[in-house]
């Protein structure tokens, strides 16, 4: 088994893993800007909903030198999709590692890091994830996972046993719905820690989708983040639907964050 004990261990493995595994040319397109450091996280604040207080910090992947692209929209073969998840949680491990050597544990904010879980069922993103657990757990327990689900596979056993074991070892679970969401009553019979929906209300369809899944979080008492929230009006119509957090351009600009190389192995902010 790979032994990733080691920042620059992690990095290898995954840098290994894209070339073997890119395909499209946009494949080879963002191979190349991980190599260059022109792929990072673009960090943005979630705040508790009625207090606007920081509570989390909600880390995506962005490609360009003002961060400002997201790294999905490209033509990615499904394999370099999962290794790219997998830089996103190497990130999310460097980016607590560096706050649990610099600040009081106090003042550490936990990291929600969206993940498929198909790419953690992955051979190679099992082999990643358990290493993340045996040699970063510290730095991991200080990590949010918010897992993107496959509909068409559903929770069958493994995914169940694997869900579990992120459980134990994450600061949290959290888990991503856009209404319609097939696998709600699924994912309410697990009692989740959060719900992150995406969605946006400036469509009338778009609401009227939202009012079955409101209603379901309410009946299982699920807390639940408004995501991409782009104004006070949209605020307000989350505050008065139920959402307990909220993050969005209305309230906070992403800030992206970069790391030096491993000769020094320290970070930029």
């Amino acid at each position: 088994m790979d032994n990733l004990n080691s920042h620059q261990a992690m990095y290898g493995y995954i840098i290994k893993l894209m070339q073997e595994h890119a395909e499209t040319t946009d494949d080879a397109l963002l191979f190349e800007a991980l190599q260059h450091n022109d792929i990072k996280h673009a960090c943005q604040a979630i705040r508790e909903i009625r207090s606007e207080e920081v509570e989390f910090q909600h880390l995506t992947l962005r490609f360009g030198g003002d961060g400002e692209q997201s790294v999905y929209q490209f033509d990615l073969s499904q394999n370099i999709q999962y290794c790219l998840d997998l830089f996103s949680l190497y990130l999310a491990i460097r980016q607590t590692q560096f706050q649990l050597e610099t600040f009081h544990p106090d003042l550490i904010s936990n990291v929600v890091v969206p993940l498929r879980l198909d790419a953690l069922d992955w051979p190679q993103g099992q082999t990643f994830f358990e290493q993340v657990v045996q040699c970063h757990g510290k730095a991991f327990a200080h990590v949010i996972p918010s897992l993107q689900l496959n509909s068409a596979q559903g929770f069958n056993p493994q995914a169940l046993l694997l869900i579990e074991k992120i459980e134990q070892s994450a600061y949290s679970v959290w888990f991503e719905v856009s209404p319609p969401c097939e696998m709600l009553g699924q994912i309410a019979a697990l009692k989740p820690a959060m719900l992150k929906l995406s969605i946006s209300l400036e469509d009338k369809e778009n609401r009227q989708a939202l009012i079955p899944v409101i209603k379901q979080l309410r009946k299982n008492k699920i807390k639940w983040v408004a995501s991409r929230v782009a104004s006070q009006k949209e605020l307000n119509q989350y505050k008065l639907l139920g959402a307990s957090y909220y993050f969005g351009y209305f309230s906070d600009i992403p800030t992206a964050l970069s790391f030096k190389t491993f000769e020094s192995d320290s970070e930029v902010w």
